[in-house]
């Protein structure tokens, strides 16, 4: 009895040799092997997804039962068709895969004549290679690697152009999707802003010393490679000193009243230092307090003047001021001055001696809270051969009537 299998290869039924491929990556040569109980008739073929014959058929003479297929056109779906005369077929559908994603770019990493760009690896079945692009306005250069990094040397036409970086995992069919775009501008950094200097503290003396608040905000953000410190600059006692510093604001010490200061700060990386930012400070002693005054009043009074001896033709002049307490007590004893005179003027026209002067009241004046008192004096009295007279004084102003 004949086996079935026999029976099916005597009738040319056809059969690969090969398990079929899930997946093949373009430009990816493979072989497919059929057996047939017809060799002489064996038949290839490829179709695309819609069915479309994608080769030829292939006539294969003399039993031959291989083909060597490989995928040049992304197809999301092959079919390989194995049969004599195609009556009787048998076939195998394979894949292309997508595009590798791309790898994930590190930060840069400068030295003073280079700089490196790094990426995480690979993992997709059908990669190839790496493509570093770097463009510019004035240049495009893709490098092909298979590391994960690659070393640029910095060159002098890389100043003040900026670059833009990327890499993309290549799979068999030269296709790739580009990592994010890396800018940079291999450069020195730009001049720091707002530089300020600040006196802290005023002194008395003019051989004391004080101290600077230095402060200052960093660059403006930019693709240069990142600032690693500050250097600032300064003369004191006719030395330069230099400071670092990766903060941006410093107390400085040492500095002489009535002196002029040049600061001048500058920002680092790893291809230099940037242009220097300068500002000027005069060092100044403390500004003197004004007198404290510990009160004021305002008081009206009246000076009266008499020319001679004449009280019928004093003047008298109104005058307003605002004075502190010790004027308004000079006031006081000029008024008791002028009374004073005015009794001595009174004597000397009547020729007699003053015999009695009754005090009549006290005058007093209140004015801003300050209170002078004045004694006022009615008449003089005098005495000749046991008859007595009396003479009225003049009113005085600044007081209030007098009495007669």
């Amino acid at each position: 009895m004949i086996a079935p299998d026999a029976i099916a290869m005597l009738r040319g039924e056809p059969r690969f040799l090969n398990p079929c491929l899930d997946s093949v990556c373009l430009s990816q040569t493979v072989t497919y092997k059929c057996e047939s109980g017809s060799p002489f008739l064996l038949r290839w073929r490829v179709l695309d997804t819609n069915g479309r014959q994608y080769a030829l058929t292939v006539g294969y003479i003399d039993g031959n039962s291989s083909i060597t297929f490989t995928a040049v056109i992304n197809i999301s779906n092959y079919v390989i068709e194995c049969g004599p005369d195609f009556i009787s077929r048998v076939n195998c559908s394979i894949v292309i895969p997508d595009i590798l994603p791309a790898p994930v770019a590190n930060p840069l990493t400068f030295g003073s004549t280079h700089f490196t760009f790094s990426w995480s690896p690979s993992t997709g079945q059908c990669f190839s290679n790496y493509a570093v692009s770097i463009t510019s306005s004035v240049s495009n250069v893709t490098y092909m690697t298979n590391d994960t990094s690659l070393v640029i040397p910095i060159s002098e036409s890389f100043n003040d152009t900026e670059y833009s970086v990327s890499v993309g995992a290549v799979d068999t069919g030269g296709r790739y999707n580009s990592s994010e775009v890396m800018r940079f501008t291999p450069n020195v950094p730009l001049s720091v802003t707002n530089l300020t200097l600040t006196q802290t503290d005023y002194p008395t003396d003019t051989h004391e010393t004080v101290n600077i608040t230095v402060s200052w905000n960093e660059p403006q953000s930019s693709s240069r490679p990142p600032i690693t410190q500050y250097n600032f600059q300064y003369s004191i006692s006719n030395e330069i000193q230099n400071i670092s510093t990766n903060v941006t604001s410093l107390t400085l010490s040492g500095f002489t009243v009535g002196s002029v200061y040049t600061v001048g700060v500058a920002a680092i990386n790893v291809l230099g230092a940037g242009t220097v930012t300068s500002a000027t400070i005069t060092i100044l002693l403390a500004t003197p307090l004004p007198p404290e005054i510990l009160s004021t009043s305002r008081v009206d009074f009246t000076s009266s003047f008499t020319s001679g001896c004449n009280c019928a033709s004093s003047t008298t002049l109104p005058i307003a001021v605002s004075v502190s307490v010790t004027f308004i007590l000079t006031a006081i004893l000029s008024s008791t001055l002028t009374l004073i005179l005015t009794l001595l003027c009174v004597r000397s026209r009547s020729n007699k001696p003053v015999e009695q002067v009754e005090l009549v009241e006290q005058a007093k004046r209140d004015e801003g809270g300050s209170t002078a008192s004045v004694a006022v004096y009615d008449e003089i009295t005098t005495t000749k051969g046991g008859a007595t007279s009396s003479v009225p004084l003049t009113s005085n102003p600044a007081y209030g009537p007098l009495r007669n």
